[in-house]
C-alpha cells in the first residue's frame, strides 16, 4: 500500500512529514510526499496577528485532501483550526514534544533594559510585555534559519520561538532558556502534530490512527476546547497548557490583553476522559471573569453575534462548550436545560462477541463505559465527531464515521459490507428512533438494542421556562435534539414560543420541531454544535442592519 502525504515545504514541516512517513514505514506502509504551498507561506512580510485568518497554513492542504490528491496531511497542531472542514478528521495525534516557548540569545533575566526581542506571536508578546514591559518587541517572520540568521546578525538581542521546532531540527543547543508554562503559557497544541485524513474510515484513517497517543490527545483536546469556546486563532493572545498524569488532566488557560495587562487565568483539573468538557468550562470561566472584553478589543469590537440573545436548551453538563462559543462571538446567552441525562442499570453484554458496536451519541459512550471496561472488542461506529471524540477519550478508536451525522446515513455506511448474520450492539437512550436497528435487521444483521441512559424532564422546568420567557425575549432558541423540542414546548406552551425563531442542529430535530408547531429558521448543515454556531452566525449576518449611505 502507498499513501500520499501532503505537507508545507518549510524545513520544519518537511521534518514532521518525514517523521510520520518513518512511523508509517514501521507499519509496512510506503509513502510519497506532496509539497503544497499555503496562504501563510505566501505572506512573509506581515505579522501573523495582523493577517487575521484561520487556516493560514492548512487551507490548501485540506483542499487537496478533499480532492483526493493526497491521502493524509501532517500539520503542526497549533496551526490547525478547531473546526475542520466537513469530511475531514484528525486521525492521530502522536506523542508530543516539549510545548514550551524558548528564548534564544539571552535569558529573560539577563536581557538589558530596552533590549530588542523578535516574536511573531501576539500571545508571546502580550505575556512578555507583562514580564518585562521595558523590552522593545518587534515582529519577525520567516523560517527558523531566517530568524536565527537575523539574531546572529545583531538585528535582535533575543528571539522567542517554540522549543519543539528547534529540538526537532537539531537546534536544541541554541535554546538559551525554556520558559515554563506558569511564566509563558504556550499556544494551544504547541509541540504536537496532527495527522489529518478524510473522515471516511478508509485505509489512510485506519492506518494513521495507530499513531495516536492517548495522553497527548487528551491534553490537546482540553486545550483546543478552550480555544474553540473562546473563538480564537493566531491573532488572539490565548494560551493553554494541559498535562495528563495517572488519567488525570490538569489545565491552565489564559487570555492576555495585547498590552500585557489585564490577564485572565483559570486553573482546573478533571479525569482525562472529560478533557473537552474541562476545556470548555475553563473558557466559560475566563469569559465570566472579563476575557470577552479582550476578545472584543482584538476583534475590533466587530463580534458577529453582538447584541443577539440566544436561549440554549441543552442538558446542563453539555451546554458549556456550545454556550461559550456563542458568548465568545458576542451573544447574550441564557441556559435553560430542558433535558437531563441519567444513566440506567443494564446487564453487561458479552463485549468481544459482537462484530460491531454502534454509538449514536456521546451520552451513550459515557453511560456504557461507566459500567464496561473500554477494552478492544468489536469494530466501533460513531454517528458524528462528538461521539467519536467520546470514544477516543475512553481510549478507543472509531472504525467508521458516516458522511452525514444522522441515523439514516449511519445505517447506509454500515451496509457497505456484508452484514448478514453479524452481531451488532447498539447502546442508546431508553427511548430512541428505531431507524438503525430496523434497517440493519432488514440487511440480515442481528441487532441487540441496549438502553444505557434515559432523558428526563428537569423538576420545575415549566415554572422556570415561563418566568424566563415572560421577562426575557430571545432572538433565537437552540434545539439540539427532538427531546429538547418536545420538552421545551411542554414546559412553555405554544403561546410563549410563538414567533421566536428556532435554530435546529439538523433535519431530524427540525422535523420534530415543525411537527410541534415551532418556527424553524436555522438548520445546521452538519448535525454538530459547531455547525449550528456557524449557521446562527450566517443567519445573523443576513439580518444585520445595513449601513446607510450618507446623503451628499
Amino acid at each position: 500500500m502507498k499513501l500520499t502525504i501532503g505537507s508545507r515545504g518549510s524545513q520544519l514541516a518537511l521534518w514532521q512529514a518525514n517523521w510520520v512517513a518513518a512511523r508509517l514505514a514501521d507499519l509496512g506502509v510506503e509513502t510519497h510526499l506532496e509539497i503544497i504551498r499555503t496562504t501563510g507561506d505566501k505572506i512573509t512580510d506581515v505579522p501573523l496577528a495582523k493577517v487575521g485568518s484561520k487556516g493560514l497554513f492548512t487551507k490548501e492542504i485540506e483542499e487537496a485532501l478533499l480532492d483526493r490528491r493526497i491521502d493524509l496531511a501532517v500539520h503542526s497542531l497549533k496551526d490547525l483550526p478547531t473546526i475542520l472542514p466537513d469530511g475531514l478528521t484528525v486521525a492521530a495525534i502522536p506523542e508530543r514534544e516539549i510545548p514550551f516557548d524558548a528564548l534564544i540569545g539571552s535569558t529573560l533575566q539577563a536581557l538589558p533594559q530596552g533590549a530588542r526581542v523578535g516574536t511573531s506571536s501576539l500571545r508571546r508578546s502580550a505575556q512578555l510585555k507583562r514580564l518585562r514591559p521595558d523590552l522593545i518587541l518587534e515582529p519577525i517572520r520567516g523560517n527558523l534559519d531566517t530568524r536565527l540568521r537575523k539574531l546572529d546578525e545583531g538585528q535582535f538581542q533575543a528571539i522567542l520561538l517554540a522549543g519543539a521546532g528547534l529540538r526537532r531540527l537539531g537546534w536544541g543547543h541554541r535554546i538559551t532558556e525554556l520558559l515554563p508554562a506558569d511564566l509563558m503559557c504556550p499556544a494551544v497544541g504547541q509541540g504536537a502534530l496532527a495527522i489529518e485524513t478524510r473522515a471516511d474510515s478508509g485505509d489512510a484513517f485506519r492506518i494513521c490512527s495507530q499513531l495516536d497517543h492517548a495522553p497527548t490527545r487528551a491534553a490537546v483536546t482540553a486545550e483546543r476546547a478552550v480555544l474553540a469556546a473562546l473563538g480564537g486563532g493566531c491573532q488572539v493572545p490565548i494560551g493553554a497548557h494541559a498535562v495528563v498524569e495517572n488519567d488525570q488532566i490538569t489545565l491552565r488557560a489564559v487570555v492576555v490583553h495585547p498590552d500585557g495587562d489585564p490577564i485572565f487565568e483559570d486553573r482546573c483539573s478533571a479525569p482525562a476522559a472529560n478533557a473537552a468538557t474541562l476545556g470548555a468550562a475553563s473558557a466559560r470561566r475566563l469569559l465570566d471573569q472579563g476575557a470577552s472584553a479582550i476578545l472584543a478589543s482584538v476583534y475590533g469590537g466587530d463580534l458577529p453575534l453582538a447584541g443577539r440573545r440566544i436561549l440554549v436548551t441543552r442538558a446542563q453538563y453539555q451546554a458549556g462548550t456550545f454556550s461559550s462559543k456563542l458568548r465568545a462571538l458576542g451573544a447574550e446567552v441564557v441556559e435553560l436545560p430542558v433535558i437531563e441525562i441519567h444513566p440506567i442499570p443494564f446487564e453487561r453484554p458479552e463485549w468481544p462477541s459482537y462484530h460491531w458496536a454502534i454509538f449514536t451519541s456521546a451520552n451513550a459512550v459515557e453511560a456504557f463505559f461507566s459500567s464496561i471496561a473500554a477494552t478492544p472488542g468489536p469494530k466501533l461506529c460513531a454517528i458524528g465527531p462528538a461521539t467519536a471524540g467520546a470514544l477516543r477519550a475512553a481510549g478507543l478508536q472509531p472504525d467508521l464515521l458516516p458522511d452525514q451525522f444522522v441515523a439514516e446515513s449511519l445505517a447506509e455506511s454500515l451496509s457497505a459490507e456484508p452484514l448478514h448474520g453479524k452481531r451488532i450492539l447498539l447502546p442508546r437512550a431508553a427511548s430512541a428512533r428505531d431507524v438503525i436497528p430496523d434497517q440493519l435487521r432488514a440487511l440480515g444483521a442481528q441487532v441487540d438494542v441496549l438502553p444505557v441512559y434515559e432523558n428526563r424532564i428537569p423538576d420545575g422546568l415549566s415554572e422556570r421556562t415561563r418566568e424566563l420567557l415572560a421577562a426575557w425575549q430571545p432572538d433565537y432558541i437552540t434545539l439540539t435534539s427532538s427531546s429538547t423540542a418536545k420538552n421545551l414546548l411542554a414546559a412553555a406552551g405554544p403561546g410563549l414560543l410563538a414567533g421566536i425563531p428556532v435554530a435546529s442542529i439538523g433535519p431530524i430535530t427540525s422535523e420534530a420541531a415543525r411537527r410541534l408547531g415551532l418556527a424553524v429558521a436555522i438548520e445546521a448543515p452538519q448535525s454538530t454544535t459547531d455547525s449550528l454556531v456557524e449557521a446562527i452566525v450566517a443567519e445573523a449576518a443576513r439580518h444585520a442592519p445595513q449601513p446607510v449611505d450618507p446623503i451628499s
